[in-house]
């Protein structure tokens, strides 16, 4: 069986819907992202069920997610890999100040869902003063959106934008110096999608962007390292 992973292009469309925006319900663009997938059949594709109880509502408006459901979108996600102790102790402990309380009820508004989103990225090469020195530096006071020096959403975009070129468009492997410089080339690009920043806040976006695409190949890389060492030694076990 196939496991079928979103993008981080698609992870994007599909938080834009889960905040209440664009056409198409979470629902259907998680169809339609199965469909346009010409490249693998499905034996079964298991969409968590809280997007099926999403689709019953009828108001267009922004869906909070518990932690559980957090993690379920999460892991939908390709390179990527999220477990409910670690997004609670991330929340209780490790960046309790940066994310805040629940937004909307009980459960966690889109753009606490990204911020975390963008944790799991960068941990893998980041510890956790630096990754509050990163979210304080892109999105200020992280309670209030007015101050973000770009919102959580579209800078999860950025990079997504980079790694889709990276990832999806280039022959591998890749040594590590065209990698930086296919990085820094790419994000470059995304320069006229952010005028409104001055060039210091530009600068600074840019160097994030670049060292969350490397953070995340560097979780992929370990990933493999990790599957390939189990297969080894399960293979001796045999």
């Amino acid at each position: 069986m196939v496991t079928f992973k979103l993008t981080r292009i698609d992870m994007t469309r599909l938080l834009y819907s889960l905040k209440g925006e664009g056409d198409l319900t979470p629902l259907q663009l998680l169809n339609l992202s199965v469909k346009s997938d010409k490249d693998h059949e499905y034996d079964e594709l298991k969409i968590p069920s809280f997007f099926a109880k999403l689709e019953r509502r009828k108001q267009k408006a922004e869906h909070g997610l518990s932690t559980n459901e957090i993690v379920e979108l999460g892991n939908l996600c390709e390179l990527t890999s999220l477990k409910s102790t670690a997004i609670q102790n991330w929340i209780k402990r490790d960046i309790k100040d940066m994310i805040g309380h629940p937004e909307l009820g009980k459960k966690y508004s889109i753009d606490q869902v990204v911020i975390l989103l963008i944790v799991r990225d960068l941990k893998s090469v980041f510890d956790f003063d630096a990754i509050r020195m990163i979210l304080s530096a892109l999105f200020n006071t992280i309670t209030d959106r007015t101050d973000d020096i770009i919102s959580p959403i579209r800078f999860y975009e950025a990079y997504a934008h980079v790694l889709d070129f990276i990832y999806h468009h280039t022959h591998f492997p890749l040594k590590e110096t065209n990698l930086r410089e296919m990085t820094e080339e790419q994000t470059d690009k995304l320069h006229e999608e952010f005028t409104e920043l001055t060039k210091n806040q530009w600068n600074l976006i840019k160097g994030i962007i670049s060292s969350t695409v490397f953070s995340v190949f560097t979780s992929h890389l370990q990933s493999t390292a990790q599957e390939m060492m189990f297969n080894t030694l399960k293979l001796k076990k045999d």
